[in-house]
């Protein structure tokens, strides 16, 4: 029993090694997580991989913004797991240090590892202690009345190592944690689960898996150089600790690096390096690109601040002055470009939802519908989806738990369409839409009977449905057409809702396609 909420079966013969979680010491989720599977006396035969899901995190850069997003998280974590005991702390500390602790004491034996490990969550999570710092470490690992030789310092044993590459490589993993994997089929749950889908998932009644509840990868910012690394070597020694620096001293392999790669976060050019040629070609393209741009000088001359002034450009550094100088305005700006950035992915994605909103669907739709037409033409079917009694569930239940009926159903569309989750969107008010490329209509409506069925199946209780099941259904129109200039995605569109019309004519709980 948990919490009194519900049975938890007996989980003793699950085999060891069956199961794998992949999480982070400093991410509340993983926390949450790692207590219920301690609480379940599971952790012995889970096996917890610990992996690092922001590097380049540190105490002294940890914004307003960031502590929003941490309060965030935590709430979360009392609306999802109410049983699991979870303070704010002041800042979200580095993990690596910790990690580097938990390497050195691999080799102690299962059950003291796990305590160890549960040590390190709780120090941060319900006591607010900080575990990026080493003499914080040295007295927890003390308290613990563990003994070691070793320093957390030491180099990543291989095995971390392996487990943090598979992380970052895994195109499913979409670089989330917490992420739970069964060894025996890859099946994967990816975020904190509710108590329920955590048992059916343990049981092998969920094949996948994902909601919000999750922490994002924060990969260090990648800054492209041109100019004189002799010159520049003072300014680089300082922003290399926060930032990848790639250097070029050729302009046309950096212009390709610039038109290649959409990671690039900084452009740093030497004002004594580039002619003015150079210096307009790569400033245009990382203007086009959305690159923020930096303009160094070795000298500090006025005509090098006067052409960053003049180019737009969004910070002067002189190398010539302090590093702590120059690590204060580099960490400002990779503050400013995260906020950018993450303010244009909320432009992109439904804030309740969290899968992409009307505007990023139809720019993705277009973009494909090129693309086909491009590449000689091809299948391309759409499915509208629409919640069935949407206005009577908000009537009987209130809207906060429609919002939450709205997150459920976004979660499990995404689960069932797992091959197609990036090109599905809220559309509106309870309707989603799914974009199908290369797709026939025969193969849109196995998908659409398959979307239909996983939403049934989820049992979201709707006692205000005129459907017998009195549980939450879909209605879905699809289409399915041959891409060609004379059509367009919004044609898909204006034919799904026909269809989407057809099916609620029908009985509602029906997926139509043409």
């Amino acid at each position: 029993m948990s919490d009194g909420r519900m049975n938890i079966p007996d989980f003793q013969n699950l085999a060891a090694g069956e199961f794998v979680v992949y999480g982070d010491l400093n991410c509340p989720f993983c926390f949450a997580l790692h207590e219920r599977l301690f609480a379940w006396d599971l952790l012995d035969r889970i096996e917890w991989r610990l992996i690092v899901h922001a590097p380049d995190l540190e105490g002294s850069s940890f914004s307003m913004e960031d502590q929003s997003l941490l309060a965030n998280e935590v709430f979360a974590i009392h609306h999802r797991a109410p049983d699991v005991p979870v303070n704010l702390p002041k800042i979200r500390p580095g993990s690596e240090a910790a990690t580097r602790l938990m390497e050195a004491l691999d080799d102690l034996p299962v059950a003291q590892q796990v305590n160890v490990r549960l040590g390190l969550y709780r120090a941060l999570w319900v006591e607010g202690q900080d575990i990026g710092d080493e003499d914080t470490l040295t007295d927890l690992v003390s308290a613990l009345g563990v003994e070691d030789s070793s320093t957390p310092a030491e180099t990543p044993a291989e095995k971390f190592s392996a487990w943090q590459k598979e992380w970052e490589s895994r195109d499913d993993f979409d670089r989330r944690i917490p992420i739970m994997k069964r060894a025996s089929n890859d099946n994967l749950l990816l975020g904190l689960p509710t108590e329920e889908a955590l048992v059916d998932f343990l049981k092998g009644e969920r094949t996948f898996f994902v909601n919000d509840a999750v922490c994002i990868f924060q990969p260090r910012p990648i800054t492209l150089v041109f100019g004189s690394l002799e010159n520049l070597w003072p300014l680089l020694e300082v922003i290399r600790d926060s930032c990848e620096v790639l250097h070029f001293s050729d302009v046309d392999r950096c212009r390709d690096m610039l038109s290649e790669h959409e990671s690039v976060d900084f452009l740093l050019i030497e004002h004594e390096f580039a002619s003015d040629d150079d210096f307009d070609l790569l400033s245009r393209m990382a203007i086009t690109r959305g690159v923020t741009r930096i303009v160094a000088s070795a000298g500090g001359f006025d005509a090098a601040e006067m052409r960053a002034l003049q180019s737009g450009a969004a910070e002067y550094l002189p190398v010539d002055r302090s590093a702590s100088v120059l690590s204060a305005r580099f960490d400002k700006l990779v503050i400013e470009r995260r906020k950018s950035v993450s303010m244009e992915q909320h432009a992109k994605f439904d804030a309740l939802t969290e899968v992409p909103n009307r505007r990023e669907f139809q720019a993705r739709a277009e973009q494909e519908w090129r693309r086909l037409i491009d590449e000689g033409g091809g299948h391309c079917a759409l499915l509208l989806i629409d919640i069935d009694f949407f206005k009577a569930y908000n009537d009987t239940y209130g809207h906060l738990a429609g919002d939450t009926c709205l997150k459920q159903v976004a979660s499990v569309l995404r689960s069932s369409a797992r091959e197609y989750e990036d090109f599905i969107a809220r559309y509106g008010g309870e309707e989603f839409v799914l974009l199908l490329p290369g797709v026939t209509q025969d193969a849109a409506k196995k998908i659409g009977e398959r979307l239909r069925q996983a939403v049934l199946a989820e049992q979201i209780e709707h006692k205000g449905s005129l459907i017998h099941s009195d549980h939450v259904t879909v209605s879905i129109g699809g289409v399915s057409a041959f891409a060609n200039a004379g059509e367009t995605p919004g044609d898909l569109i204006r034919l799904a809702d026909d269809c989407l019309y057809r099916a609620k004519a029908a009985g509602r709980n029906t997926v139509i396609t043409q």
